[in-house]
């Protein structure tokens, strides 16, 4: 199967499973997930344009504003859209892969979201999203920790696409692709020592041009 074919797999597995998605993973933002969202946030302040790929059901987004911060959402999948609509917010369908992305943002923030992409697909994201920060802008994104990758209908009952990641890959990515300050923890997932660990990101766009 072509990589765009399985990335049309992965969102209507979503559109097919939003209520599920929801009732299985957290919906609060704590631990050390919180930690690294409050770090990069000290960079910013409260009036910093900021665009969340991949917005879910709103969970992260939440966390921002009762921070203080604003930001924009969207999501690849219609049936997340529609959720995020129903429930008061505000958000737009955007495929990172597929659509164009201008902006002129201070941060873009993609909780597990690029897991999805396989590493020729994250390049072209990560070249969007250089063009679309201001300088010493922010990106600000997690990745499961791992070698390969799988389709998999693991949690949900559809198959997803998985690319996993170890740090100094991601790190030489994001340099050849003009990204500078780039920090990379590794923490625990959720579920337990069974799963991937999580890598979580952040850089600066730190230049005018690759």
């Amino acid at each position: 199967m072509q990589m765009d074919d399985l990335n049309n797999q992965t969102v209507k597995g979503y559109d097919k499973t939003v209520a599920k998605y929801i009732d299985t993973s957290p919906q609060k933002v704590n631990g050390q997930l919180k930690a690294w969202i409050n770090k990069n946030l000290k960079q910013i302040d409260k009036t910093a344009k900021i665009l969340e790929i991949g917005s879910g059901s709103g969970k992260d987004a939440a966390y921002f504003e009762s921070l203080g911060y604003r930001m924009e959402l969207s999501d690849a999948s219609q049936g997340f859209v529609d959720y995020l609509i129903k429930n008061g917010k505000s958000a737009r369908l955007f495929n990172a892969i597929t659509d164009e992305l201008d902006g002129d943002y201070d941060m873009v923030f993609a909780d597990a979201v690029f897991l999805h992409f396989n590493p020729e697909q994250l390049e072209k994201v990560l070249r969007k999203v250089f063009k679309a920060l201001k300088p010493k802008g922010l990106i600000v994104f997690s990745l499961k920790a791992g070698n390969g990758e799988e389709v998999t209908d693991r949690k949900l009952g559809v198959n997803r696409y998985f690319c996993y990641w170890q740090a100094d890959d991601i790190k030489k990515l994001l340099l050849k692709n003009g990204f500078t300050n780039i920090e990379i923890q590794t923490i625990d997932d959720y579920r337990g020592k069974d799963r991937p660990d999580w890598l979580l990101v952040n850089a600066n766009r730190d230049k005018n041009d690759v």
